[in-house]
């Protein structure tokens, strides 16, 4: 009673059981085989944990009858694992009882900090989830196919089907079903069902279990060295000032109620490394495009689509072109509004391109920024922006949109206004109207006009997809006084949404693409077919869909089965669509 197509189940014990009772049920042709199918799908489907056997009876298929069997299932099951049967809490008596003599004392059930259990599934997963968060920052999504060998080392039980847990023979369960334990608990949450992430709930649970390796003596340095980061991250946010532009010059203008917590000239500690790369040890500022102070033009970019129309046009130019603020109007793949040094005409620097200053401004409506939360775009920008390595972000929530806000809800909104500025590290500005934005990028342009000096472009050729964060975190290390910019065209390399992807990892996108096609099937094909050209060919060929569908999918014993092998074939031999 398995499909490859399906989910992975949320109650994975209660669905092998059921499903052993349909194939007893089927091979005696019992009458009771239709309910106990009906009952395998809903398990199957359902996406939430159930927290014991009798809230089962909320599923399609499964009444008061499988109930008590599961329950007594479970009962069994812990008895042979050894895990004791769960208290429950005594009810409070009726009050003005005339028969009791003996007087009845109540226990108030109190939530309790969930603490997983030791080098369960759900202890190694934190341990892995927290280590990925300290190396990729808050914002990344790991796949499950990267996070398994991570989390390996500190579970008993194996994270594959199949596998053998420690000092126990045959695994009946694997150590991955204690992500559903971390999602239900709201501790880890996921994107586009195979990448997951912590929550800040999760990152504070994360660090009791590190302590606990500690501890134990049972952190090896090198594990102990990337945790560490995350409190000397911590600690650098906390105490970031510097002098500069202060956010609070423009609350007056913006109406904001929120006061950021440092000025936008200080670094931002949102990246998680602060070690030196080798490879920003020998550079020096003569190594740098240098455009001295006088010899530029500060000029605000604005991204093309936030000129809807005439009228959007003619309140920017009243604006700020008409109070001597110079615009332009291009598309910018990070962003709505960024500043650009242009050098000069008349200067002897005039040859030089135009360089992205570290100053973005990320504008968004009240509802854009509800729709956003909601459908996961509003994490991807914050990875984006950080991926590009701007360290002064400010963030412009404008307006109020009280229905989008009840929608939503309240509590969501305030998190998530939160986690722009203790998380993130981004400057939050609420300005009531469009209007009001403009003013606030007039003075910004103005200040920024005010205090540049000596700024200094990083070349292209010191630019990789690869790394370019930890290169700039680097220089500004050894030059913290320096003002930092790229080209243009380095700007939309490092903010592409796909210039970071190697070949390889945009043909495993494409094979996911197909609807049945997981990260670990695509991983198997790309493995036995490392090319397109090779799929193709290897389709096309007699047998060749058969021989798709014999793969066998890593870490599993499932083939990847002739429907999802017959879908590839139609896909990726058609001549048109």
């Amino acid at each position: 009673m398995s499909n490859d197509d399906e989910p992975e189940c949320a109650n994975p014990l209660f669905f092998k059981w059921v499903s052993e009772w349909y194939e007893a049920a089927r091979a005696s042709n019992a009458k009771t085989q239709h309910t106990l199918k009906k009952a395998c799908v809903s398990l199957q489907r359902y996406p939430l944990l159930l927290e014991n056997a009798q809230d089962a009876v909320q599923l399609q298929g499964i009444g008061p009858g499988i109930a008590d069997r599961l329950v007594k299932k479970l009962a069994s099951w812990r008895k042979e694992q050894g895990i004791a049967e769960p208290t429950t809490v005594v009810p409070e008596a009726a009050s003005g009882s005339a028969n009791s003599d003996t007087p009845t004392t109540t226990r108030q059930k109190t939530q309790r900090l969930y603490v997983p259990r030791y080098r369960s599934g759900a202890f190694a997963l934190l341990i892995g989830l927290l280590k990925t968060y300290c190396l990729y920052g808050p914002d990344y999504f790991i796949p499950k196919s990267e996070l398994v060998p991570i989390c390996e080392p500190f579970a008993d039980a194996p994270f594959h089907v199949g596998g053998t847990s420690h000092g126990s023979g045959y695994a009946q369960h694997t150590a991955w079903s204690g992500m559903k334990t971390l999602e239900s608990k709201a501790l880890a949450e996921r994107q586009g069902g195979v990448k997951f992430c912590l929550t800040e709930e999760g990152v504070q649970i994360a660090k009791k279990v590190v302590e606990v390796l500690r501890t134990r003596n049972e952190l090896s340095d090198d594990d102990s060295q990337v945790f560490s980061k995350l409190e000397e991250r911590n600690a650098v946010r906390a105490g970031s000032s510097s002098p500069g532009i202060h956010s609070s010059d423009f609350d007056s203008v913006a109406g904001d109620p929120v006061q950021p917590r440092a000025g936008i000239m200080s670094r931002s500690s949102s990246a998680p490394f602060t070690r030196q790369s080798s490879a920003t040890a020998h550079i020096e500022l003569d190594d740098l495009m240098s455009y001295p102070a006088g010899s530029y033009d500060v000029i605000l970019v604005v991204d093309n689509r936030e000129v809807h129309s005439t009228a959007d046009r003619a309140l920017i130019e009243r604006e700020l072109e008409s109070q001597g603020v110079r615009i332009e109007v291009r598309p910018l793949t990070v962003g709505d509004y960024l500043w650009i040094a242009r050098a000069k005409p008349d200067s002897a620097h005039r040859h030089q391109p135009d360089v992205v200053l570290d100053f973005v401004v990320e504008r968004k409506r009240m509802d854009d920024l509800c729709a956003s939360i909601k459908d996961g775009r509003y994490r991807e920008q914050h990875a984006r922006i950080h991926a590009t390595g701007f360290t002064n972000v400010f963030y412009v929530v404008e307006g109020s949109d009280p229905d989008a806000v009840s929608r939503l809800g309240e509590a969501a909104v305030s998190s998530a206004l939160s986690r722009i500025q203790v998380i993130e590290g981004f400057h939050l500005k609420q300005p009531p109207s469009f209007e009001a934005t403009l003013r606030l990028l007039r003075q910004l342009t103005e200040s920024l006009i005010d205090v540049l000096e000596c700024v200094y472009a990083i070349p292209d050729s010191l630019i990789g997809l690869k790394g370019f964060q930890e290169l700039k975190r680097g220089i500004r290390a050894r030059f913290p006084q320096a003002q930092l910019a790229i080209s243009f065209d380095a700007y939309d390399v490092v903010s592409n949404k796909s210039g970071s992807l190697s070949v390889g990892e945009v043909y495993l996108r494409m094979l996911m693409t197909l609807r049945g096609v997981s990260a670990d099937k695509a991983l198997s094909i790309a493995g036995c077919y490392p090319t397109p050209q090779l799929l193709i060919d290897a389709l096309k060929a007699d047998g060749g869909v058969k021989a798709v569908d014999e793969l066998i999918v890593d870490g599993s014993c499932r083939k990847i089965g002739p429907v999802l092998s017959k879908r590839l074939a139609e896909f990726w031999t058609a001549n048109s669509f």
